[in-house]
């Protein structure tokens, strides 16, 4: 007769999962193996406990050095806190012990917890799965085997549960394990915590593992960890960084960026920061590394407005970034030049910056201060008074180089040049300049103002980017655009880029032929009386008192001791 359900020694008849009525023999290997297992919960998760690989599928783990050493850590100590980069298996970590106690420890009231339902199902499919394919011989047989919860004949149970305010209460748990933990809604964390944590106290022995990664500073997380890290609660804790992962070198990092397209992203999902509104654009280390740099100007103009730290040279490539505002002793109207000759090494050659100077006059001076560095490449801002500037400089002056960026079919229909700006493109410029300032640590600015309003330029719990309050932001906006020009939409227009970096932005660039570039002495402009007016610019040179002959051999001496024809 065939065996029936009721004389089955598997549970609903899958052979993977023995019952009380489970009877095998044991060889001596088997039995060392086991006791073997029992004490060393490496050797245990080595040799037989599986996991699902998404390129060649059901596998046994294979454990790196900080896996092992953050299971050893789970094993030594009561309460352990772990902090850890996007996908190196920390939710597998908790599993293995969590499988580990419940197979070799009787009476165990293990508890997972996830912040949504699916997560925890979802985890405890895979202690399920890696259960399964144990041999029958190590594990215990089951008793009960449902969706949220098993019970093995040993008398150890695994449950899983949510975040709620309500999770656990009543219940007497050995072991909770509390998955993603800073993800856990801010309203339900008090009440969450005050929940669960009773429920281990009634044991002396009973364990609590926490695993995440970072999500801001305002969360129950954050205030464990830190004060795990601080020595302040007693708990052991651990960090697996990204590149702790084998395989994970500086060009998947590269790439990673790339693809995440976040530096905030990157920094808390994979660097293990606590990136949280509030959080300044530059680090400690950073601005004490930029702070150094600081350094007073060689020239100073313009009773103070006007800085210069390095005189134009022509065999270097210059970018100006302008902010213009209304000139009436609130927000500053600024120029920043950039050298981005070598883009791994951004240097702030000059700023200019006025509170009190209007638009019109504005645009006069920075046509001025653009002829100093040999007509570069500008983004200027043109909304509201910014469009004085840009149709100003593009009209009446006839600057011949300005990037026209952020709107292009507004640009296309009304010819409108500069930078549109708007919450994509602030956003977007904000990520550029955090990389080539943070992630690449090329940019050396030599201004104490510049660097100050860097330092007070933050992000807001929206995950906009400003100044902080009291502060300005107009030298940070003038400088993100500057450089936004190594942007690549940008930079494939207006450069030859001969090579890129890991991430496909610029490394080698070298310039366009877009027309003379006329470099000026920059005290010039103070003691030469300047043509201005809507159309002086297109004034023919003039000569008086001289014939044919004498045009000619006074021009080739003015050409020969470098000057040139200003229109």
């Amino acid at each position: 007769m065939p065996t029936t359900n009721k004389d089955s020694q598997y549970y609903m008849g899958n052979k993977h999962l023995p019952n009380a009525r489970w009877k095998g023999e044991y060889t001596k290997e088997q039995v060392a193996m086991l006791k073997k297992a029992r004490r060393n919960i490496l050797y245990f998760a080595e040799n037989f406990f599986h996991i699902i690989n998404l390129d060649s599928g059901k596998e046994k783990i294979k454990l790196y050095p900080a896996q092992k050493t953050a299971l050893r850590a789970m094993r030594d100590n009561r309460y352990y806190i772990l902090l850890a980069s996007r996908q190196i298996g920390k939710s597998t970590l908790m599993t293995i012990y969590l499988l580990w106690q419940a197979c070799f420890k009787s009476d165990q009231r293990i508890l997972l917890v996830a912040n949504k339902e699916a997560t925890a199902i979802e985890i405890f499919q895979r202690v399920r799965m890696a259960y399964e394919e144990l041999p029958n011989w190590l594990k215990p047989p089951v008793k009960e085997y449902a969706k949220t919860s098993m019970t093995l004949e040993n008398g150890s149970r695994i449950g899983i549960t949510t975040t709620t305010g309500t999770a656990a209460r009543g219940q007497s748990v050995n072991c909770l394990v509390i998955d993603e933990c800073a993800f856990i809604e801010s309203h339900l964390v008090d009440e969450f915590w005050k929940s669960v944590f009773p429920i281990i106290s009634s044991s002396k022995k009973s364990k609590v593992f926490i695993c995440s990664t970072a999500n801001g500073t305002h969360n129950l997380f954050h205030k464990l960890y830190t004060g795990a890290v601080n020595g302040h609660n007693g708990w052991g804790h651990g960090k697996i960084m990204w590149n702790e992962v084998p395989g994970r070198d500086e060009q998947w990092a590269a790439s990673t960026k790339q693809a995440i397209g976040s530096h905030e992203a990157w920094m808390q999902e994979f660097n293990c920061e606590f990136v949280n509104s509030g959080e300044s654009s530059i680090d400690d280390d950073l601005f004490e590394i930029m702070e150094r740099q600081i350094c007073e100007p060689a020239i100073v103009l313009d009773d103070g407005a006007y800085k210069i730290w390095e005189e134009a040279d022509p065999s270097r490539i210059y970018v100006a970034g302008v902010d213009t505002s209304e000139g009436v002793g609130k927000d500053s109207s600024i120029v920043q030049i950039l050298d981005i000759t070598d883009p791994v090494d951004i240097r702030q050659v000059a700023v200019y910056r006025s509170n009190m100077i209007s638009p019109l006059e504005f645009s006069n001076k920075v046509h001025s201060i653009l002829r100093n560095y040999g007509n570069p490449l500008a983004l200027i801002e043109r909304n509201n008074c910014g469009a004085q500037v840009v149709d100003r400089l593009a009209v009446d002056l006839g600057y011949p180089k300005i990037v026209s960026y952020g709107n292009s079919a507004a640009h296309r229909k009304n010819r409108m040049q500069g930078m549109i700006a708007h919450t994509n493109t602030k956003h977007k410029g904000v990520l550029n300049m955090r990389y080539w300032i943070n992630d690449c640590k090329a940019l050396t600015l030599k201004d104490k103002k510049t660097l100050h309003e860097l330092r007070h330029f933050v992000r807001y719990p929206n995950g906009t980017w400003k100044a902080r309050h009291g502060e300005n932001d107009d030298l940070v906006m003038a400088l993100l655009y500057s450089l936004y020009v190594l942007d690549n939409d940008i930079a494939e227009k207006y450069f030859d880029i001969n090579e890129v970096d890991l991430t496909g932005r610029p490394k080698v660039i070298s310039s366009m032929d877009f027309g003379v570039s006329l470099f000026e002495d920059p005290t010039s402009i103070y003691t030469d009386n300047e043509v201005v007016g809507d159309s002086n610019h297109n004034l023919n040179p003039c000569f008086f008192g001289m014939d044919s002959s004498q045009q000619s051999d006074d021009m080739s001496d003015l050409e020969m001791n470098g000057y040139a024809p200003l229109y």
